[in-house]
C-alpha cells in the first residue's frame, strides 16, 4: 500500500486483511510506503504504525518521493481507500508501469480497474473482499499477474493517455457549444 498513512486510505482494512492472508502464506511480505501526517484530523499515529511492523504484520518503509522501484518491486498495488480520491496518483503509475491493482468502488480508484482483467475492485471497508483479492493474486501463476499487469499498461495507455483526454474534453466542448 502506497498512500499518506490516513485511516480513511484504508489502514486499518490493510492490515487486518495483511494479518489474515499473512498467517495463510508466511511467505508474504505486505509493505506501506507513505507519509504519517499528524496534521491531518484522520492520521494513523506513528506509535500504532511501529506497532504493527513490529508486530510483523505490515513492513513500513518510511516516506519517499520516489515510489517507482517500490512500484516496480511490488507483485501488485492495493489501496483499499474509501477517501475522497479524485484520481489517485499511485494507481495511475501502477497503471502506466503494469501492475495488477486491489482497490476499491469509490471515484478515483475504481476507473483504474476493469475487473478481473487487470486487478480487482472491492466494496469499501470489506476485509473479506480484500482477503479474498489478495489470495487471488497470491494463488494466481506468474503468467497471468504478467497478463493482468499488461492488461494494466493497456488500459493505461487506452484511457489515461493525454492525448486521449485531450481528444474526450474537445468533444465534450464541441457538444456544449
Amino acid at each position: 500500500m502506497i498512500a499518506r498513512i490516513l485511516y480513511d486510505k484504508g489502514y486499518r482494512e490493510y492490515v487486518e486483511a495483511a494479518r489474515i492472508v499473512g498467517s495463510r502464506h508466511q511467505h508474504m511480505v505486505f509493505q506501506l510506503l507513505g507519509n504519517i501526517d499528524p496534521e491531518y484530523p484522520n492520521h494513523v499515529p506513528e506509535q500504532e504504525v511501529k506497532r504493527d511492523s513490529i508486530e510483523g504484520t505490515i513492513s513500513y518503509l518510511g516516506y519517499t518521493n520516489n515510489v517507482i522501484d517500490k512500484i516496480r518491486e511490488a507483485d501488485c498495488i492495493v489501496l483499499p481507500s474509501y477517501y475522497n480520491e479524485g484520481l489517485s496518483r499511485v494507481l495511475m503509475e501502477a497503471l502506466a508501469m503494469g501492475k495488477p491493482i486491489i482497490t476499491t468502488n469509490i471515484p478515483g480508484c475504481k476507473e483504474t480497474v476493469d475487473n478481473g482483467m487487470n486487478g480487482f475492485v472491492i466494496p469499501p471497508r470489506d476485509i473479506a473482499a480484500l482477503v479474498e483479492s489478495m489470495e487471488t493474486i497470491i494463488n494466481m501463476e506468474n503468467y497471468q499477474r504478467i497478463k493482468m499487469g499488461h492488461f494494466s499498461r493497456e488500459k493505461a495507455e487506452r484511457e489515461f493517455d493525454v492525448k486521449n483526454v485531450i481528444r474526450v474534453y474537445e468533444e465534450i466542448t464541441r457538444h456544449l457549444i
